[in-house]
């Protein structure tokens, strides 16, 4: 059994690293466009994980249901949404990639489950957004007509 996991692991550092277990030396130089990506990054502000605590669609206020959890995820070049009960269960999730331009945010779901996401999967969901402490707010509408209102909050911890 420790030979099978040893082979395994092996295989897995011969995969990371093609070129025999060792990168060659272009692969740890940074380029301008790497730092120029670095520094976008650094200031975007909507990196981390947040949570929805506020929100309007169409006239309608809407309060997230006691025990459910509805947070964001932001990396530096995707978003996801994910909806779970008190028990872990998922009841929806959906992300993609996203945009940034001022105070424009862009949003194209390419995977996830639910009829919502059905509804706008490839299409672009364009906003408006804006930072103020630790609140997004989210606005605009999406390819359906739909208007909506957000106010995420950024999670430290869950």
């Amino acid at each position: 059994m420790r030979r099978i996991q040893a082979g395994l692991a092996v295989l897995i550092v011969a995969a990371a690293f093609p070129s025999g277990g060792s990168m060659g030396r272009s692969a740890w130089r940074s380029t301008g466009d790497d730092q120029k990506r670095a520094e976008a990054r650094a200031e975007n502000k909507l990196l981390g994980t947040w949570k929805l605590v506020e929100a309007k669609y169409g006239s309608t206020a809407y309060k997230v249901p006691e025990g459910t959890t509805e947070l964001k995820h932001v990396t530096a070049v995707h978003w996801v949404l994910t909806v779970f009960d008190k028990d872990g269960k998922v009841g929806v999730v959906m992300g993609g990639p996203y945009a940034m331009n001022g105070d424009k945010y862009e949003e194209t779901p390419e995977y996830g489950i639910t009829e919502i996401f059905t509804n706008i999967k490839g299409k672009p969901q364009t906003f408006t957004w804006k930072v103020e402490g630790n609140k997004w707010f989210h606005n605009g509408t999406i390819s359906s007509g739909l208007t909506i209102e957000e106010v995420w909050q950024r999670v430290d911890s869950i």
